[in-house]
């Protein structure tokens, strides 16, 4: 009797998480399904035709197939925060809407919940400020929320170009041997220029070349820099 008591306790625990998980992809599907409906109205008032999930779909398959990148999205984020041209910044936050749509359906079809969540967020937020940008009186708004943005973008932005420059520079015949030692190398040097223009930087000399060696390994241009035989 215990064993059938103890087998009926598990059986109901079993359930329990079954439907709770259930419950769950019902939430975030709805929640995919009432986007694409906001994207379809949309895509027809400004382009005369619904079709957002075919859209969806074929940037899917761009991920899928490498065509769009991390770094894709980066440069797209980024875009829209130092361009000026409306045009730009509303193209933008459409593709960031609907490519992050797409990973969130990726994500949902491969059980990886969280992440759907996570890249459902980040496509609402791209909907959220195209629509911002939409109306007259939240662009205006926008606009003046993210000059803050545009300043830290641009000092981000130099801080990798001297970050280049002085890879390029101070590059030994044989190459750098790792991404420490160029860190290392350049910091001197990469924190009097950094002074000199006005880029903010780490005070710590440690976590300047904590940041640094961050670039080496993730940033594209920077690990070209980095990588290239030429001294």
């Amino acid at each position: 009797m215990k064993e059938d008591s103890l087998n009926n306790d598990l059986d109901e625990d079993v359930f329990q998480n079954t439907v709770s998980a259930v419950i769950e992809n019902k939430k975030i599907e709805a929640s995919m399904d009432s986007l694409t409906r906001v994207l379809d109205d949309h895509m027809l008032s400004v382009h005369g035709e619904e079709n957002s999930q075919e859209i969806i779909d074929t940037y899917l398959e761009a991920l899928l197939n490498g065509n769009i990148a991390k770094n894709t999205i980066t440069k797209l984020s980024t875009d829209i925060i130092l361009s000026k041209d409306l045009a730009t910044k509303k193209d933008n936050s459409l593709q960031l809407t609907l490519i992050y749509t797409a990973l969130s359906q990726y994500f949902l079809n491969k059980n990886l919940e969280s992440k759907a969540w996570t890249a459902l967020s980040e496509a609402k937020y791209f909907l959220a400020y195209l629509f911002g940008l939409t109306d007259p009186a939240n662009h205006k708004r926008a606009e003046r929320a993210q000059k803050g943005g545009r300043k830290k973008a641009q000092n981000a932005l130099d801080f990798e170009k001297l970050v280049i420059t002085l890879l390029n520079k101070k590059r030994p015949k044989r190459g750098w041997r790792n991404a420490y030692d160029a860190a290392n190398n350049i910091a001197s040097e990469l924190s009097i220029q950094a002074i000199e223009n006005n880029i903010p930087i780490p005070n710590d000399i440690k976590d300047l070349i904590s940041k640094v060696i961050n670039l080496i390994r993730e940033h594209e241009e920077v690990i070209k820099a980095f990588d290239s035989p030429e001294s």
